[in-house]
């Protein structure tokens, strides 16, 4: 469905834009036709970027942010490429450069230089560091601000985007689809957008009730302040923390959900790993907060045969989610369970694992505590654990080093790509 989505969205739409603009002109040439592409192509592609990372649960289950974050990455290089490239032939052939296109030209240069602060993308890392080279650390906006703010000002060039295409007569040809799809398109878009900020404002509120820690890693429980308003998610999936009120962050961050959905209370591992999750273990019992969620994919098909789970660190959060959420799927397949920490204490919940693995016959739970048994994953460790390993499905969850080498392991144990699942946290 996802790839699906994207050729429509990135290639047919665009195209069919596009040709039937040409199909409109009485004559173009060579220069001229990928002027057109690149300005018809880059106006969809902004307005995709707006769409792709909008939090609605609904529309990331469709398109999933980690899985598109790399051609989201790709596609706005494109887009940088493009605009720039508008600009120039229009200033090579001594076309008049009216104050809309000067506008757009400084507003996508403010947003190209925001973005490359906010984060280390490809392609700019050597850049990115000349220029914080010569910021000094306190005149730079925070992460959560700097992405707020890439956001919206991608919004702004959208608009832009869209008076600049009225203005070149793009929606303006005899074809139907051409008058009707460029202005309907951007309306839906911007008001999914504005749609997902509106709809926080009824999202249910939980009350903090217990703040544990075990090791560096803080597990928060929250109840429901109104029964029967309840939070919606998936075990496997995260959620989006937002603490309500004057005295805590009103940031909002991705953390995976430790509890099932059958519990009475939601709960989430959060490892202290920067500046936000380490203030976590300071927020006050009876603070209020708001989840945006579920999001993501991680969630197991145990109806298309074995399942493998195999988690590492403060990845295997969303692993215990999946076995304590076993109970709602009596699977008949068999399912085997990897998890690896460093010491015992980051087992989080070490007595209620104990417990399901002996009320489920299905499910071989295999657990490697470094300080105690020295054991690293590896395709030696593997091959003899697993029997069959080309009869399973693979989810995994861990950092991307430990990521790496399972995907070696299992490439060269003959594991088709297709098997392996995971979701990769970024941006």
């Amino acid at each position: 469905m996802m790839i699906l989505l994207c050729v429509l969205l990135y290639i047919l739409l665009p195209s069919t834009v596009f040709i039937l603009f040409l199909l409109d002109l009485p004559f173009f040439g060579v220069l001229d036709t990928i002027n057109y592409l690149f300005s018809i192509f880059s106006y969809f592609f902004i307005l995709n970027h707006i769409l792709i990372t909008t939090k609605l649960p609904w529309l990331q289950r469709w398109i999933p942010y980690d899985k598109i974050v790399k051609f989201h990455v790709i596609s706005g290089t494109f887009i940088i490429t493009a605009i720039y490239s508008h600009g120039a032939y229009k200033i090579l052939i001594g076309k008049y450069i009216d104050l809309l296109t000067w506008i757009l030209l400084g507003l996508f240069t403010i947003l190209y230089l925001l973005s490359i602060l906010w984060i280390e993308a490809p392609g700019v890392r050597r850049f990115r560091s000349f220029l914080l080279k010569r910021l000094h650390k306190e005149h730079l906006a925070s992460y959560d601000k700097l992405k707020l703010l890439h956001g919206y000002l991608f919004v702004l060039l959208a608009i832009g985007a869209f008076l600049h295409i009225r203005e070149a007569g793009v929606i303006d040809g005899s074809f139907t689809f051409n008058r009707l799809v460029p202005l309907i398109y951007p309306i839906l878009v911007i008001g999914l957008f504005l749609y997902s900020k509106f709809r926080k404002v009824f999202l249910p509120k939980l009350v903090l009730t217990s703040s544990e820690q075990y090791q560096g890693t803080t597990i928060l429980t929250f109840t429901e302040i109104q029964p029967g308003n309840r939070i919606t998610y998936r075990s496997g999936q995260f959620g989006y923390l937002r603490w309500v009120g004057k005295d805590t962050t009103k940031e909002e961050h991705p953390f995976s959900f430790l509890s099932s959905p059958s519990a009475g209370h939601v709960s989430l591992a959060i490892k202290d790993l920067g500046d936000y999750t380490q203030g976590i273990k300071d927020i006050p019992l009876g603070s209020i907060a708001k989840i945006n969620g579920g999001f993501g994919n991680f969630i197991p098909d145990y109806t298309k045969g074995k399942v493998c789970l195999i988690g590492s660190g403060i990845g295997i959060v969303p692993i215990l989610s999946l076995l304590q959420d076993l109970k709602e799927h009596q699977s008949q397949q068999k399912i085997l369970c990897f998890l690896a920490v460093n010491s015992r204490e980051e087992l989080l919940i070490e007595d209620i694992l104990q417990r399901i693995s002996n009320e489920f016959e299905n499910l071989s739970l295999n657990i490697q505590i470094f300080e105690e048994d020295h054991i690293l994953f590896s395709r030696n460790y593997f091959e003899q654990k697993i029997s069959t390993p080309l009869d399973y499905n693979y989810y995994l969850c861990s950092s991307p080093g430990v990521r790496g080498i399972l995907m070696e392991a299992f490439s060269e144990m003959g594991i088709q790509s297709r098997q392996i699942h995971f979701e990769a946290f970024s941006f």
